[in-house]
């Protein structure tokens, strides 16, 4: 067991590396030729099939987050033979505020065959009167639901 846990802290470290340097020709080395990729942040879904299509898609996500000025802190949540499963925390333009989780699947030989990222690039408490106010407008019957819910608490 240790010795999972071992491979899978080095794995999510390189992960953070690669992306707090932007090392986009490194995701080569990590993906299986016939990998895939699904990250969702803040709703916009971006797919990518076959290494070239996820080696595209990195360069662009490194392109975007050196724009940001963003910058994450990746942390092993769990891991088995298979998956590898990681929290990260962000800061975006100097401003701790993104957050998300990635599931990485993995072949015989240790390569990535599947991976999802959730992020979300300016998450604040449920307190927050912002976050309630992008709520209501981005999905009003839902944020009414919440607040009706949450009043009867």
């Amino acid at each position: 067991m240790t010795q999972l846990v071992t491979r899978a802290t080095a794995f999510v470290a390189e992960a953070e590396r690669m992306t707090n340097e932007r090392d986009v020709d490194g995701i080569r080395t990590v993906f299986a030729a016939n990998g895939h990729q699904t990250a969702t942040l803040d709703g916009l879904i971006i797919e990518a099939n076959g290494i070239d299509e996820i080696h595209r898609a990195w360069r662009t996500m490194c392109a975007f987050m050196a724009k940001r000025q963003m910058f994450v802190t990746k942390t092993l949540a769990t891991a088995d033979e298979t998956t590898i499963v990681n929290e990260w925390i962000g800061t975006v333009a100097g401003k701790q505020s993104a957050r998300g989780i990635e599931v990485w699947k993995l072949d015989d030989a240790g390569l990535v065959v599947d991976q999802h990222l959730y992020g979300f690039l300016d998450a604040r408490p449920e307190t927050s009167p912002v976050q309630n106010l992008r709520m209501l407008l981005a999905h009003p019957l839902s944020a009414i639901a919440f607040a009706r819910v949450r009043g009867r608490g």
